[in-house]
């Protein structure tokens, strides 16, 4: 089940934030660069972000997670995450998809990742996003950045 993370709430924001942590360290290794912002979030950090969190919960554990913001004419999806036990279960998929039937039609979205993070691209790729960017972060890592109109 899907449903909005509440930010409001001390142990919901920790479930989070520990589920970030263990997400983003994989693809930190993937991509072979450890300062990906996530895994320097901190429970306030989270909370003003000003993005929306939606989890997916199985048997009441958030399994995964993603972030956007929405303004008048896109969406941007700022984070998407997994717990490693999951990994290939369409979680990250079935978050998408939800994220995609809450926007408007003709609405923009838009999502990046690391260009090396190959699970991500291909998740990406495989919901009719097309690489629009790739941006240099650091001598010999890129952020490919994708977006659809759905």
């Amino acid at each position: 089940m899907i449903r909005p993370i509440d930010l409001s709430d001390q142990n919901a924001v920790l479930e989070l934030l520990s589920l970030q942590q263990v997400a983003y360290r994989i693809e930190a290794e993937l991509v072979g660069f450890e300062e990906i912002p996530p895994l320097l979030d901190s429970p306030l950090s989270l909370r003003e972000s000003g993005e929306a969190f939606f989890g997916c919960y199985l048997d009441e554990r958030l399994v995964g997670a993603a972030a956007c913001k929405q303004s008048p004419k896109e969406m941007t999806v700022c984070r998407m995450m997994v717990h490693p036990d999951w990994f290939r279960h369409g979680i990250a998929s079935r978050l998408l998809e939800h994220i995609e039937q809450h926007v408007q039609p003709g609405t923009l979205i838009k999502v990046a990742t690391g260009t090396n993070n190959t699970p991500a691209v291909r998740l990406y790729e495989k919901h009719g996003y097309e690489p629009v960017q790739v941006q240099l972060l650091a001598p010999g890592i890129t952020l490919t950045q994708f977006q659809k109109i759905v």
